[in-house]
């Protein structure tokens, strides 16, 4: 893995153990998708929030990635330049922001292929909750983490998150998630697209890039797709599903 091929400061100068790749089950029991760059066609999900306001994140991404500040830090260092010069803002404005976001190419016929098998679907998603919760809402996915934004009663931003899903540690959130469903963790597949995403591949039985946006996650990936179309995803994906029973 090389990180000087990333397009940012790659995350592996500062984490350098990832997890033990499972052994894959000849079923796949569980697809995770990453959302940004993979479900939606938007890079990112904060940068998009950063650039209706006028506003850039690259130096709390910098700083985040040297491990200098936390994703709770991070968080809120975003929230606060969305807010400067006292500007309020509600969770319905970033709805509204939201709509201009697309889905990827071939989202829907990917997931309601995918529906058709005995296999079940999340997203495992650092972008923000309100964004995936209205993907999973259209793609009719029931499991979805992401990284929420704190409001008060009137639905303003307060400027504080809960993370569920650490940037660094996608990992993680797949072990916890396979502890919940019963699953061994070589029965689940997940598609990425960033350096960000080699701890979400690597903990998986199968794992594919999808358009990667950092070389060092293609050498992580059992099958790499470089076309904008995720009906390729399930292509891969089939030869490990089983049909629902009648």
């Amino acid at each position: 893995m090389d990180s000087s091929s990333c397009h940012r400061y790659c995350y592996l100068n500062t984490r350098k153990r990832l997890p033990t790749k499972p052994e894959r089950n000849s079923q796949i029991k569980l697809v995770l998708f990453d959302m940004d760059g993979v479900l939606v066609d938007s890079i990112s999900s904060w940068r998009h929030v950063h650039t209706h306001f006028s506003t850039n994140n690259d130096h709390a991404v910098k700083a985040y990635v040297q491990g200098k500040i936390t994703d709770n830090e991070f968080i809120r260092h975003d929230v606060n330049q969305w807010k400067q010069d006292g500007q309020h803002i509600f969770k319905k404005e970033l709805q509204s922001i939201f709509s201009t976001i697309t889905l990827m190419n071939g989202a829907q016929t990917c997931i309601q292929q995918l529906q058709k098998y005995d296999v079940q679907i999340g997203i495992v998603s650092a972008g923000i909750d309100v964004l995936a919760n209205k993907v999973a809402t259209i793609l009719n996915i029931p499991l979805v983490y992401a990284n929420e934004l704190e409001t008060d009663l009137n639905g303003q931003l307060t400027g504080e998150g809960k993370v569920h899903v650490p940037l660094m540690q996608k990992d993680a959130v797949v072990e916890q998630i396979a502890y919940q469903l019963h699953l061994h963790q070589g029965e689940i597949a997940a598609v990425g697209n960033s350096c960000f995403d080699i701890p979400l591949l690597r903990s998986v039985g199968f794992g594919i890039a999808f358009q990667p946006d950092d070389d060092c996650i293609i050498s992580e990936a059992d099958e790499v797709v470089y076309k904008k179309d995720l009906t390729k995803v399930f292509n891969h994906l089939q030869p490990f599903l089983s049909k629902k029973k009648k």
